[in-house]
């Protein structure tokens, strides 16, 4: 018990922080870091479903590693986090990010299509399920967002064996990659959408300077 308030109030101090962040730099979005994180444990349907042809790309997953965030680029006052592991998907690579205590995770999934339109596709069908009571999040609404293209969040909660927790899913298309970004966290910690925002941005980033030609 007394761990989860220690880091509800982590979350909390988090948004705040990016919050200023965010009016102090206005809309320039140029010079916002990217950064993003998926889970293998919560790797939910509408990423799945999405994923390119293993025949369709152009590189070998273990080739996009480098498009991946860096732990660094979570901000969360009071807390770090740590790359758990990283693993290959079809044409991409997908990161797990856990915090000190392993109670808030961030699932970060990358595919690679051959052009943007086979990304925005893909995009476009995972975010038909981005609310899905039972794939998606459950009690969230499809809300855009202002990153890369298409950019689409939804905040709630999810069922897990354990019970229910906190839930955030942000999904976007940046060129000619798919992005879904989950992020998860104990019932009473729920996960703010200006931080989910900030790690999305900082995620499209870090595309936009690694993704190769």
């Amino acid at each position: 018990m007394k761990q989860i308030s220690v880091i509800a109030t982590g979350w909390t101090v988090a948004s705040l922080a990016v919050s200023v962040a965010i009016a102090g730099c206005g809309s320039d979005k140029s010079t916002t870091p990217s950064s993003s994180a998926k889970s293998s444990s919560s790797s939910s349907a509408p990423a799945s479903s999405a994923a390119p042809n293993s025949t369709s790309g152009t590189a070998q997953p273990s080739d996009y590693s480098n498009l991946l965030i860096k732990p660094t680029d979570i901000v969360v006052p009071g807390d770090s986090f740590k790359l758990m592991q990283t693993v290959p998907v079809p044409n991409g690579i997908s990161g797990l990010f856990m915090n000190q205590a392993g109670a808030r995770s961030i699932d970060d999934t990358i595919y690679v299509y051959p052009d943007a339109n086979a990304a925005a596709q893909a995009r476009d069908q995972a975010i038909k399920a981005i609310t899905d009571p039972d794939l998606g999040v459950r009690g969230g609404a499809a809300t855009p967002v202002d990153v890369g293209v298409g950019g689409t969040m939804a905040i709630g909660t999810t069922i897990k064996a354990e019970g229910t927790q906190a839930k955030g899913s942000i999904m976007f298309s940046e060129g000619r990659t798919f992005v879904d970004i989950e992020f998860q966290s104990p019932s009473g910690d729920p996960v703010p959408a200006d931080f989910v925002v900030d790690v999305a941005r900082k995620q499209d980033a870090a595309i936009k300077a690694g993704l190769p030609g």
